[in-house]
């Protein structure tokens, strides 16, 4: 079982299609609008799917499980290569660690408080053709929606938890959940 759990990312910049231009001219807005909303959908598609498509330039993971488990490292494509370090007495020191880059599987020992992490950039999942009309759907059902629609009224303050259960939704009504069906990582 997990008993701490913290994760940082560093991202290159969104895929270069769908244009926010296009975008902008049939809803009806400003680019720069459109364009917060482009990046805004990434990171919803990212969180529906469980694939990154765009670069993951850094990432860090804290955790501590409290029997021995085999982990997934959180962000697909997986790294190929990841640094393990525990802390002991004070500070983090180099910690030999099993990982399987091509499942992204890590063994953990118990009781040790890990931080694992990559430097490198790990290239982005394929954008398919499917993906990238979902992606645009679901800025464009966004943008066209009044900003109290009813997908969200339920929402609590400080809540911003992207789950498929919470997306659903937007992802309906948008017809992007339809064309990522072939995308999932369950």
């Amino acid at each position: 079982m997990i008993e701490h759990l913290e994760t940082k990312w560093t991202f290159g910049p969104d895929p270069v299609d769908p244009q926010a231009s296009d975008i902008a001219l049939e809803a009806g807005t400003s680019e720069l609008t459109a364009q917060g909303m482009l990046s805004a959908s990434w990171a919803m598609v990212e969180a529906f799917t469980g694939k990154t498509y765009r670069d993951t330039t850094a990432g860090q993971a804290i955790l501590k499980v409290s029997a021995p488990m085999v982990w997934t490292w959180p962000r697909y494509p997986f790294p190929e290569e990841l640094t393990f370090e525990a802390y002991a007495q004070g500070s983090w020191v180099e910690h030999p660690e099993t990982y399987i880059p091509s499942a992204g599987l890590i063994e953990l020992e118990p009781f040790t408080l890990y931080r694992i992490g990559h430097t490198t950039t790990t290239p982005g999942a394929t954008v398919t053709p499917a993906v990238e009309q979902a992606v645009y759907n679901l800025t464009l059902y966004q943008l066209l929606q009044s900003p109290a629609r009813r997908e969200f009224k339920s929402q609590a303050a400080g809540d911003s938890s992207l789950t498929r259960e919470t997306l659903m939704p937007v992802f309906y009504g948008s017809g992007a959940g339809a064309m990522l069906a072939g995308e999932m990582r369950l």
